[in-house]
């Protein structure tokens, strides 16, 4: 209570009052009436709220406006970029993704036209983006544009936001990478820039030596130019990038191609001497450069002779060498074998010995001439009147014929020649027969004389001309004894003369020739019938005929022809031939060859014993189309 109150309740004038309430004190104003007192009002009291309900509504709104601020901002700013949004720098605030994209597209033009120009050596290409397997999408970053601030939980809206308002949010454009087509392109122009490296080589011919430097090679490095494009891709820009190229060195370097010069050079600074009896050839250099090859073997270049190509010159060689058979020549008619002509010592060169002696010979370095005594074997007859009886030689084994009608004097004097050369020549048993050894050298001594022949695209005088009708009659009787003939070249072109008695008892018909070359091509079979053969050779002049018989014990045998088989005929050229000869008279024309026309043959040889067939063997024959040939004099021009 109060202290006022409680003194006017308590107090001595309360006390007084309350004893004497007549009396009233000393200067005690007069005692008022009551006055009816109002009821009091109570003071209505405010009730004071707890701190922590104002704390919860200010953490209520903050949680509310990550929720509440995208979705505003997105309301005021529906499909633009908001404010602050920057691709690579450059502001795109307030743009629509069209806009955006037309102003990406003005942007990069020349990129997105031409991302990159590449160089090497002088050389440019120009791909595109599709042609380096690049991908560039301004719609998709421009998408990117607009969504920055809308995108993903809210948590993540407000920090986009919020590098919004920092001014960091700038967006980075993505290039998209196709490796394999980026390889694949750089591959497709690898080609056009490497080169294999060269390595050093030499070349040997008509006796001159002549070295031919290194060059390096180029290799395209594919990942390490690949790595150049697409860091300068990222940059957006239109760049010249130089292709990487890594130098290939060669194997065989000219240090190597200095010393096999001078090894070459030193071989054939002298020719070689080849000497039997009083006989004598000469090999100069540029024969004998023809022998050498030069071949790499590792890091260097070796100098060899070609040993194929010593024992086909030594094969010529013994053609030259032997004198044909040591056996005497034999006759046989009426059912009896009588000698014509007696044996004589003859010579043959032994091949393999005389060929290794070469070789060694000719890789020696020797500044005079180098001279060879030829290995040779002395030949002695083994027949004589006295062994005759067994030879064997009583049946007709096999006979080929051909005509040689309307042939020039030379031509026929040439095949009289080689007949006389073949006519009582003895094949031992199991001898392999070459006609060109037999034939031995085509000169005057032996008979023959020069005519004219096409030797290549010109016309010469050859010795011999016309003794392919020798070979040709002789492939045809060892044809039908059916000897495994071991080589037959059939002539370049076709040649009609030789059709007639072509298929022998079936005819006339072609694909039956064979062609020779001293010292190259050769007609070679082997007598296989266990007994010696004599070859008989016949030239009937009136009719002109050769016959070529092949004499001894008839193996029990049927030789069958079939074919002709022709194929593949091709017509004659329509453009003459001109050759040029500076021994005619200018303005002297002669045809030396007509047209024909080209094709080719098959025949095939099938052998029978006892009714099987034991043996095939096809002879094929290809004859080029030919055209009209003219000599022409150029003399005195």
């Amino acid at each position: 209570m109060p202290i006022d109150d409680y003194f006017q309740e308590y107090g001595p004038i309360r006390r007084r009052r309350t004893q004497n309430p007549s009396v009233r004190d000393d200067g005690e104003p007069p005692e008022e009436p009551p006055r009816p007192r109002r009821p009091q009002r109570r003071r209505a009291t405010r009730r004071r709220q707890p701190g922590w309900v104002s704390l919860a509504l200010i953490l209520g709104l903050c949680l509310l406006a990550p929720f509440t601020l995208p979705y505003a901002l997105h309301l005021v700013y529906r499909d633009v970029a908001l404010p602050g949004v920057s691709v690579q720098g450059v502001s795109v605030s307030g743009l629509s993704v069209e806009a955006i994209t037309v102003e990406l597209r003005r942007r990069y033009a020349d990129f997105l036209s031409q991302p990159v120009t590449l160089a090497y050596a002088g050389q440019a290409w120009h791909p595109g983006l599709a042609d380096l397997g690049l991908t560039f999408d301004t719609t998709d970053l421009a998408h990117q544009a607009v969504a920055a601030g809308r995108r993903g939980d809210p948590l993540t809206r407000l920090g986009e936001i919020w590098q919004i308002v920092r001014g960091d949010l700038n967006l980075t454009p993505r290039i998209v990478v196709d490796q394999r087509a980026l390889q694949a392109y750089l591959l497709s122009i690898a080609s056009e820039i490497e080169r294999p490296p060269q390595d050093a080589a030499l070349s040997i011919a008509a006796a001159k030596v002549v070295g031919i430097p290194s060059t390096p090679g180029t290799q395209l490095l594919i990942d390490a130019t690949a790595n150049d494009v697409l860091l300068a891709a990222q940059s957006l820009q239109s760049q010249d990038i130089s292709i990487r190229t890594r130098a290939l060195p060669p194997l065989v370097g000219d240090s190597a191609l200095v010393h096999a010069q001078a090894r070459a050079t030193a071989l054939l600074q002298s020719p070689i001497e080849l000497m039997r009896g009083d006989q004598h050839w000469i090999w100069p250099p540029e024969k004998l450069a023809e022998l050498l090859r030069v071949e790499a073997k590792g890091d260097t270049l070796d100098v060899r002779v070609d040993d194929d190509l010593l024992a086909h010159s030594v094969e010529g060689l013994a053609q030259l060498v032997d004198s044909g058979t040591a056996e005497p020549r034999l006759r046989f008619s009426g059912g009896k074998v009588r000698i014509i002509q007696p044996g004589l010592p003859g010579w043959r060169l032994r091949q393999d010995e005389a060929a290794a002696a070469i070789r060694t010979l000719l890789m020696s370095t020797v500044a005079t001439t180098r001279t060879l005594t030829l290995p040779v074997d002395q030949l002695k007859p083994q027949i004589s009147e006295a062994t005759l009886g067994g030879l064997g030689i009583s049946d007709l084994v096999g006979e080929g014929q051909s005509s040689f009608a309307g042939s020039a004097q030379y031509r026929i004097t040439n095949i009289k020649a080689g007949a006389a050369r073949m006519d009582g020549v003895l094949i031992a048993p199991g001898e392999e027969f070459s006609f060109n050894r037999q034939l031995g050298e085509v000169d005057a001594e032996n008979g023959f004389v020069e005519g004219y022949a096409i030797i290549g695209n010109r016309t010469q005088l050859e010795w011999g001309g016309g003794v392919c009708q020798d070979s040709t009659t002789v492939f045809r009787a060892a044809f039908w004894a059916g000897l495994p003939i071991t080589e037959r070249h059939a002539h370049a072109f076709y040649i009609s003369w030789y059709d007639r008695f072509g298929l022998g008892a079936q005819g006339n018909g072609q694909g039956m020739d064979a062609a020779i070359y001293t010292g190259v091509n050769d007609l070679k079979f082997v007598n296989d019938t266990g007994h010696w053969l004599l070859m008989q050779a016949d030239v009937d002049q009136v009719n002109q005929v050769l016959s070529i018989r092949l004499y001894g014990t008839r193996p029990d045998r049927e030789v069958r022809l079939e074919g002709p088989t022709v194929s593949n005929e091709v017509r004659a050229p329509s453009e003459p031939v001109y050759v040029n000869d500076p021994s005619l008279p200018a303005g002297a024309l002669r045809q030396t060859d007509t047209a024909r026309s080209g094709r080719d043959i098959t025949v095939e040889r099938v052998i029978v014993q006892h009714g099987a067939e034991v043996r095939r063997d096809s002879f094929y024959t290809h004859f080029r189309a030919w055209p009209n040939i003219f000599v022409r004099g150029t003399g005195n021009e």
